[in-house]
């Protein structure tokens, strides 16, 4: 197995006033899409998550986002973090193949939060960032519900979880698409050509899905975000955080504000919920725009993660 290391050294935008206590990110292969940095096992801070979930956007640079594992293990030295990998590629895959490639970390999160009962108290801090990386974490929900659900030996304690959900979720609308896939290009005569391939992969995708009977990849993200127990064992107690933009051309933030108006809509159980509203970043960029800002907002949905409660 393979490692990769990764320090304040390779990785810029660290903020300077932590590079000094910042230590090396060592990354491990998991699976597929998946590498994990082991924790600090000689310091067992309770309150630290037991395990850190980030989840990329669409090809996100792998020195990019050590970065955010490094700000994770700054906060958190005791806890492993996990970096899930998103690429187009995702879009055509089958829902058999997506659920393949995210299987080892599931059976990762099984075996070292949910078959352990003293340490779901410490439990899972998910990090999603764009759809990209939304699309993996219901990827994970998916499959973490199917093995939870079939196991009668798994302990039936509800699990410490907070979520921060980052310039996502989007709407899948073409306009959006073609923003995303364009932003970047200056010549209006080269933005008019990219625009054909284009137009035509959002045919092929939509008429795909539709044979395959499958829902629509953004419809499903929607409903899935939704609910209450976005991880086994765990509701809508667990406190979530959105970081969008009202300058984010990628995902609009009247997308984001609609999704968390239906969330605290609820009347049965209410979201807890917690905003970060930025005006001037664009997607993504959030983070290396006001990283005191952002940080601090991380770490407060942490601490208000709600002590885990026995499950009758």
């Amino acid at each position: 197995m393979s490692a990769q290391q990764y320090s304040t050294n390779t990785t810029p935008g660290f903020p300077k006033d932590q590079s000094a206590g910042a230590p090396t990110v060592e990354l491990l292969e998991l699976g597929p899409d998946v590498s994990i940095s082991y924790g600090d096992g000689t310091r067992t801070n309770t309150e630290d998550p037991r395990v850190i979930v980030l989840f990329g956007w669409m090809d996100a640079p792998t020195r990019l986002m050590t970065k955010y594992a490094m700000n994770h293990r700054y906060r958190w030295p005791s806890s492993d973090i996990a970096i899930v990998q998103s690429h187009p590629a995702f879009i055509w895959t089958s829902e058999e193949g997506r659920d393949e490639k995210l299987r080892p970390l599931a059976n990762y999160l099984v075996s070292k939060v949910y078959r352990q009962p003293e340490r779901a108290a410490s439990g899972i801090l998910l990090h999603v960032i764009s759809n990209g990386g939304a699309f993996q974490l219901i990827t994970l929900s998916r499959v973490l519900h199917s093995i939870v659900s079939s196991s009668s030996d798994i302990p039936r304690r509800n699990i410490r979880l907070a979520t921060i959900i980052d310039s996502a979720p989007g709407t899948g609308e073409y306009s959006s698409l073609l923003t995303t896939l364009t932003t970047g290009v200056k010549s209006p005569a080269v933005k008019a050509l990219t625009n054909v391939p284009v137009t035509l992969f959002y045919l092929v995708v939509r008429l795909r899905r539709a044979a395959l009977g499958e829902e629509n990849l953004f419809t499903d993200l929607h409903s899935r975000l939704q609910s209450p127990d976005l991880l086994p064992r765990s509701d809508s107690l667990a406190p979530r955080l959105y970081i969008y933009s009202i300058a984010d051309a990628m995902v609009p933030f009247a997308s984001v504000e609609k999704h968390i108006s239906v969330l605290q809509s609820r009347s049965s159980a209410p979201f807890d919920i917690a905003v970060e509203k930025f005006t001037t970043s664009q997607h993504v960029l959030h983070e290396r725009h006001d990283p005191a800002r952002y940080w601090s907002a991380v770490r407060a949905v942490w601490e208000r993660s709600a002590p885990v409660r026995t499950k009758l």
